[in-house]
């Protein structure tokens, strides 16, 4: 483990972790900056191992903690390259997980998270298929992304617990539904979600916050599903919705 230390906001890798904070530049790296006290415990105490990692001078190092280089960084540096609102004594820039799409086709149960932009619902998305046995999600079109600092944080330190991949193949789509019934959650079925029983293989899809599930994903649908509603209530929250979708598929599959 090379070890170093940086005064300087002005230094190259300081310049480099801010420059991460930007989507393009980030996934040009193929890298992820994760910030947080409880995100990076929690990914230390996974055995995460980080490409570089930031730490204040003077703070105890965690014995579990796994890096190819530690840096030691002043509080200014420390200010500028996180994002989180309250102080933050350490950072760590991870590489980029490569998922070979082909996996998907042996997993049993599939969120398909169409067009989503908010960070935090994502976030709890991903939360919540892991609690609830999701096996792999995919991120289809035009999404936000996977590795924005929000996201990650929102996970709870889950979003390296099952396979997400993103695509906009709809190809890929077309030829998973050969072994996975598609299910689209929608506003307007006949077809409650309470009563519906789950077959082994499918994929569960949810549209984005503001226009709900594309016509190309619902016009592909083998089913569509809807979560009845009282009180004249409209809509749920997307990450809500999904979190009540996914607990709904291990009750409904294992009765």
């Amino acid at each position: 483990m090379e070890t170093i230390e940086i005064t300087s906001v002005q230094n190259d890798l300081v310049k480099f972790a801010v420059k991460l904070q930007n989507s393009r530049f980030r996934k040009s790296q193929k890298l992820i900056f994760a910030d947080g006290q409880k995100t990076i415990q929690g990914f230390i105490d996974d055995g995460i191992v980080f490409d570089c990692f930031f730490i204040k001078k003077g703070r105890q190092i965690n014995n579990n903690l796994k890096t190819h280089k530690l840096v030691y960084v002043t509080d200014e540096i420390l200010k500028k390259i996180t994002t989180t609102k309250s102080p933050c004594d350490v950072a760590g820039i991870i590489k980029e997980k490569e998922i070979n799409t082909k996996i998907f086709y042996n997993l049993n149960k599939i969120a398909l998270i169409e067009n989503i932009k908010d960070a935090g619902n994502l976030g709890t998305i991903i939360r919540s298929a892991v609690a609830f046995g999701i096996d792999g999600i995919i991120l289809f079109d035009d999404c936000v992304d996977l590795y924005n600092s929000k996201t990650i944080r929102a996970t709870a330190q889950n979003i390296f617990k099952i396979p997400i991949i993103t695509t906009k193949d709809i190809n890929f789509i077309i030829d998973l539904k050969k072994t996975h019934k598609l299910i689209s959650t929608v506003v307007d079925s006949k077809n409650n979600l309470f009563n519906y029983k789950f077959e082994d293989k499918f994929m569960i899809a949810f549209g984005s916050e503001a226009d709900g599930l594309s016509d190309k994903i619902v016009n592909l649908s083998d089913e569509k599903l809807s979560i009845p509603m009282e009180n004249n209530v409209e809509s749920i929250n997307l990450a809500i919705c999904a979190s009540i979708v996914f607990a709904m598929t291990k009750i409904n599959h294992e009765i």
